[in-house]
């Protein structure tokens, strides 16, 4: 996984240190790929040609051991050539450094902003660089068939990836059109039709979570297939393809690796790395995709490194009534509190004891509120 670490006045070094302290901790489970970014200015104030400490941090940071890539979010200059300056400038330390670059980039629905995508398009031409990762890109969702096919074009060889965000875009972007009769657009890059339709690159990822950009969601890449689907309307088998990619094999990409480090498929192949994930109780990869299991068992370097696993279990009429006594002490404990104490002392602990027995592998859970008032009576 790839971390964005903020590096700025504010926090100055903080982040980045426990990042690396991360890094280590979870190194057999994951690797982390720490992307020291710069989310504030480099850029001081409107007038300034000299980009200020925020850059200089970003070049401190960049030094440390353990760091990978380096970023920034050019949107956030004053003005729109301090923007341009701070892709030069991203650009050219990455290549000194021989780091990937990471730009959050046309963060915005203005049909009249210039989409800086060309501006970074041009820089890194000038540069030798690995890979060069551009995520949010919402601008470019305004763009035509044509306008599409031209930037296609301008793309050529360069090892460019784009990356949605639809949790953080849909929840910030197109508040301006909230009255309008359909409200707000889908204002997140349509993975699969602009992968099928123009073959760039495209890939999706999560947000920070329970903060102010993403309030929303979990951090499961499968969930945001699912969310997909519905927002792009993509159900077919090529569409589903496409989505579980964007998760997996071009998520990948987009953090630079490449063969033998890089899965030829969707399903592991000989001679592949031994790094995937078993999707328990789905058949199928449109059913991966559509409705993923929650049981699920991660393999890195050939070794079980996590899974998780549900319990379920269902109360019926048809069980003994000293078999659902539990829900009687967890559910009315005043009642289990009568019991315990006007009744036989030994016999309801004993009771609780054996109902512990049961055996928890049915299909679901569910409670049927008739059935324990029944019990309850």
């Amino acid at each position: 996984m790839r971390a964005h670490v903020e590096v700025d006045t504010y926090v100055e070094m903080a982040c980045l240190e426990v990042a690396l302290v991360l890094k280590e901790e979870f190194k057999l489970a994951c690797h982390v790929q720490i992307a020291v970014f710069a989310q504030e200015p480099l850029f001081s104030t409107n007038v300034d040609v000299e980009a200020g400490p925020n850059y200089r941090l970003l070049r401190e940071a960049s030094e440390i051991a353990g760091v990978e890539v380096v970023g920034s979010a050019p949107y956030v200059e004053p003005t729109t050539d301090q923007a341009k300056k701070n892709i030069a400038l991203v650009l050219e330390l990455a290549g000194q450094r021989g780091m990937h670059a990471d730009f959050h980039l046309d963060y915005n629905l203005d049909p009249t902003s210039e989409p800086l995508i060309y501006e970074l398009i041009t820089q890194a031409q000038n540069v030798p660089m690995k890979r060069i990762t551009v995520g949010h890109a919402t601008r470019l969702q305004l763009f035509t068939p044509a306008q599409w096919k031209e930037l296609k074009s301008a793309m050529g060889d360069l090892p460019i990836t784009f990356v949605g965000l639809p949790n953080s875009d849909m929840y910030m972007q197109g508040r301006a059109d909230t009255d309008k009769p359909l409200g707000p657009p889908r204002s997140t890059l349509r993975v699969p039709y602009i992968a099928r339709q123009y073959g760039i690159q495209m890939a999706m990822s999560v947000n920070n979570i329970e903060n102010a950009f993403t309030p929303q969601g979990s951090v499961d890449p499968l969930g945001l297939c699912t969310l997909g689907a519905a927002i792009f309307q993509s159900a077919t088998s090529a569409d589903i393809r496409i989505l579980a990619r964007a998760v997996t094999l071009t998520s990948k990409l987009a953090m630079g690796l490449e063969p033998p480090f890089l899965p030829r498929g969707l399903s592991p192949q000989k001679g592949d790395p031994s790094d995937f994930v078993i999707v328990r109780g789905s058949e199928s990869l449109a059913q991966a995709v559509l409705n993923p299991s929650y049981d699920r068992t991660t393999i890195r370097q050939s070794r079980v490194v996590a899974q998780r696993r549900t319990t379920t279990w269902m109360i019926s009429e048809d069980l003994p009534w000293y078999r659902r006594i539990k829900w009687l002490y967890f559910i009315f404990s005043p009642l289990s509190y009568s019991l315990t104490r006007y009744a036989n002392l030994e016999i309801v602990p004993r009771l609780i004891q054996n109902y512990n027995s049961i055996p928890s592998d049915s299909d679901s859970v569910y409670i049927n509120q008739r059935k324990t008032r029944n019990v309850q009576g």
